[in-house]
């Protein structure tokens, strides 16, 4: 995503703490909650710990105690508020039998023959009698409060320490997740140098957000190498279980490489956790200059950004088992810059094995530059602003001057080179047998929001349609002539018809979203599919999105307020731009506090998660109704009974998800405009 709303978090550095319960001592630990989870609406659902291990009675209830809970009681929750479906769903993936007890409150009970007996449930909810002798699971309440975009109560009752690997981090739970905040996967590396993997020794804190990397105007750290990571299971180390163990999704941020945060909070991953059944982690990289300015000297080649993202991947190899997460089911996505990462790591041979799948949201065309060129456009002007071009050692020159009036300087450095390395091709080189060019072939997911340049596209005020081509084509080195002639193009229909500059602006921003991501994107895909190399690609269009307000300069991509719908009608016409897919990817709709504009933003949000969830299970977007139906996800089981099924792209008739209230096939759109653009589906033959 590019820049928008900036988030500042206080900084967070390891150290010693006090202790915390951990599942070393207590056993695996899950959290359960109900179908809210993109709400975070703890007055409608129940929620508990299960503790997995097999314990008396006794012990479980200290082991609740140690939780700072108790034993659950069913007279004070509402066990058909959400319980029920969960445990039914621990059943249908494996994880106990269907006769399965569970110890619940109140205290025990004397039965009539002096016996001790103590309360059990089973899935269904009956409570039996049983000796409270026997081993089983236990049910503690859960009274950990949602967190949201202000709020998050760390307190020392809510703590939970983990081991991970020869360190222990101290992370907390809130009403859906375990969430490990600030975890460094690599030192700060010195400057214009490459990262490797942290590990890390000691009690370590991990409750708040790391500082983002260092950018413009003057936020963050050049020490940022940390990730987040939200679960719904902690396992007991002591007793480690490979199976059952859950998909885990990387993502990485958008921003132009210039900003982003792993820790903005409409990406956190906390709700894309609890419903999707999966571990979550976001990690950072640096920006700008200081994570891709290349050197001339043979070592210090830029692309140290991407040696951020594969040293924070090989930390998710190495730990997320600790997390309850599986390192043979890792699935990368990004949006934007964040895509562009994606595409990146897609193509790198250093990258190799790291993950299995990639979803690549609003990606855009632009490969990758080889060092020389890089070197005269940027390191030159760069070297001779800071005065370090007459320097005897450049390097130690640069490394020396004020790292933020290095990301001020009026040349910057913010794209992938070609460094032999991490990056062996300018792009996807789809007709290469070099080992070297070798794509990494996973499942892949990608596509575009419908009109992706509504936020982005200069607003040329004008009445008139020539204009405004020749206004576009100029500002994009566009050929206007070839627009024109064609007639590709005609005149839009913009959210508002009666005004002739957006209806100029609803054409010059498809020219620019046809140009920068949608074109790109289709040819790409069929090319990959041509070739064998990607063969299992699914498609998607955004045709409902919900912008952040914060990121909508030119006013146009959220709908009108009606008297019917104060927030606006989503039904209407609106531009669906450039990261209005974001708070819908991660659920978080309601949780960074953008009201239901209609009734139907949750359970669309809901369907979305779905999707990208299911990916990262199955290396397919497309919706297990039998897992739906153990889950309770009731809306999208009827929304995939409107859609039908997302079919792969082939290259003969490639076609796409449109994703909206009422999703639906269609083939690939725009086909006649990208081949005026130079950009049609035959680009790559």
């Amino acid at each position: 995503m590019l820049p928008h709303s900036v988030f500042l978090y206080k900084a967070l550095l390891p150290l010693a703490v006090a202790a915390a319960p951990s599942p070393q001592q207590l056993g695996k630990i899950s959290i359960l909650a109900a179908d809210n989870l993109v709400t975070n609406d703890t007055k409608t659902t129940s929620a508990a710990l299960l503790i997995n291990n097999s314990i008396t009675y006794s012990s479980a209830t200290k082991s609740c105690q140690s939780l700072s809970e108790s034993l659950l009681s069913l007279q004070n929750v509402d066990f058909r508020a959400g319980l029920d479906q969960s445990l039914a769903y621990e059943v249908y993936a494996g994880r106990f039998p269907s006769d399965q007890l569970f110890w619940v409150g109140p205290d025990v009970q004397r039965s009539p023959n002096n016996t001790t007996s103590c309360p059990a449930v089973n899935v269904g909810g009956q409570i039996q009698a049983v000796a409270c002798i026997n081993k089983l699971p236990a049910l503690c309440t859960q009274s950990a409060p949602a967190s949201n975009i202000t709020f998050a109560d760390t307190s020392s009752k809510f703590q939970v320490a983990q081991k991970v690997g020869s360190q222990t981090l101290v992370g907390y739970r809130d009403f859906l997740t375990f969430r490990y905040l600030g975890v460094r996967f690599a030192e700060e590396p010195e400057r214009f140098t490459y990262s490797s993997v942290y590990h890390g020794t000691g009690t370590n804190n991990a409750l708040e957000p790391a500082p983002e990397c260092l950018q413009l105007p003057n936020n963050g750290s050049t020490d940022c190498l940390f990730l987040n990571i939200w679960t719904t299971t902690l396992p007991s180390l002591s007793k480690p279980a490979k199976e059952n163990l859950k998909p885990v999704m990387v993502y990485m941020y958008g921003g132009g490489f210039t900003s982003g945060s792993a820790s903005n909070p409409t990406n956190d991953g906390g709700n894309l956790a609890a419903r999707g059944d999966v571990v979550v982690v976001d990690l950072a990289y640096r920006l700008s200059t200081l994570g891709f300015l290349p050197l001339n000297d043979g070592v210090h080649n830029g692309n140290y950004w991407i040696s951020d993202c594969i040293a924070g991947l090989k930390w998710v190899q190495e730990y997320v088992e600790s997390f309850g997460g599986d390192p043979t089911q890792v699935t990368i996505f990004g949006e934007s810059a964040g895509a562009l990462s994606v595409q990146d790591l897609l193509e790198s041979p250093e990258a190799a094995g790291l993950f299995h799948g990639a979803i690549l949201q609003s990606d855009y065309y632009e490969p990758s530059v080889n060092i020389s060129s890089a070197y005269s456009q940027s390191t030159i002007p760069i070297l001779a602003e800071t005065g370090c071009n007459n320097a005897t050692d450049q390097l130690a020159c640069l490394q020396a001057y004020d790292p933020l009036q290095l990301l001020n300087l009026s040349t910057i450095a913010n794209y992938p080179v070609v460094d032999g390395k991490y990056l062996t091709s300018p792009y996807f080189d789809f007709n290469s047998t070099s080992s070297a060019s070798a794509i990494n072939s996973v499942p892949v997911m990608i596509g575009v929001n419908r009109d992706e340049g509504g936020v982005l596209a200069p607003f040329f005020p004008t009445t008139s349609l020539t204009t405004g081509i020749h206004d576009i084509a100029s500002a994009e080195n566009l050929n206007a002539s070839a627009l024109i002639s064609s007639g590709a193009f005609p005149l839009g229909n913009g959210p508002v018809p009666s005004n002739q500059s957006l209806n100029v602006f609803n054409t010059t921003t498809r020219i620019y979203t046809d140009a920068s991501f949608r074109c790109s994107s289709q040819n790409t895909v069929v090319a990959g599919v041509r070739a064998g190399q990607l063969p299992d690609v699914w498609f998607y269009e955004f045709n409902r999105t919900y912008q952040d307000p914060a990121y909508n300069m030119n006013g146009v991509c959220l709908p009108a307020a009606t008297p019917s719908y104060p927030f606006g009608d989503p039904s209407l016409e609106y531009f669906k731009c450039h990261a209005g897919d974001l708070a819908n990817t991660f659920g978080n709709v309601a949780r960074v506090g953008f009201p239901a504009r209609d009734e139907n933003d949750l359970p669309f949000a809901r369907l979305v998660v779905d999707y990208w969830t299911a990916f990262a299970r199955q290396g397919d977007p497309n919706l297990d109704v039998e897992w739906l139906e153990a889950r309770g996800y009731w809306s999208s089981i009827e929304q995939v009974g409107v859609s039908g099924s997302w079919p792969k792209v082939e290259v003969g008739s490639p076609q796409l998800m449109e994703l909206q209230w009422n999703s639906f096939v269609r083939g690939f759109r725009d086909e006649e405009q990208c081949a005026v653009l130079g950009l049609g589906l035959d680009y790559f033959e």
